[in-house]
């Protein structure tokens, strides 16, 4: 393909086609954190709400407000994971991690950005449906950006 445009067109549609592939087809192994990752918090709600993060394997450390365990889920995404311990969060202000009496859910822990990461957490017991956009996904609660800078 020497054409870019033609080139884009095929990208978008492999990224389609991967996304309405079935999920037994896609399986992977559990995503994992490789290490501990300082994240300065960047969107208005992760400085409201998270402050700055560490980033480790089968934790999430919010500055004093406490420690999130996290917990890589197999299947089609190789960035979806579980959570606990919301509720004995000591977040700024009365302010929750999901909603109120959330103590569990989901987040997808998205890197493909170099220096730029984003969460979108889920609360409840049913994870995010593959194709479907995060703010209608059931039990959504919203999206934490952070930097590197």
């Amino acid at each position: 393909m020497r054409h870019p445009k033609l080139r884009s067109i095929a990208g978008a549609l492999g990224i389609v086609a991967l996304m309405m592939t079935p999920v037994g087809s896609l399986a992977q192994d559990e995503p994992e954190i490789a290490g501990p990752e300082d994240w300065h918090a960047y969107s208005f709600s992760a400085e409201q709400i998270t402050g700055d993060i560490i980033l480790a394997p089968g934790t999430i450390e919010m500055g004093k407000s406490g420690i999130l365990t996290i917990t890589g889920v197999e299947g089609y995404t190789p960035n979806l994971f579980s959570f606990t311990g919301a509720t004995s969060l000591d977040l700024p202000e009365g302010k929750v991690f999901c909603e109120k009496d959330v103590d569990k859910g989901f987040m997808i822990i998205d890197r493909s950005q170099p220096d730029f990461l984003v969460i979108d957490v889920f609360g409840g017991d049913v994870p995010p449906e593959a194709g479907k956009s995060v703010d209608q996904q059931a039990g959504f609660c919203g999206s934490f950006t952070y930097n590197k800078s």
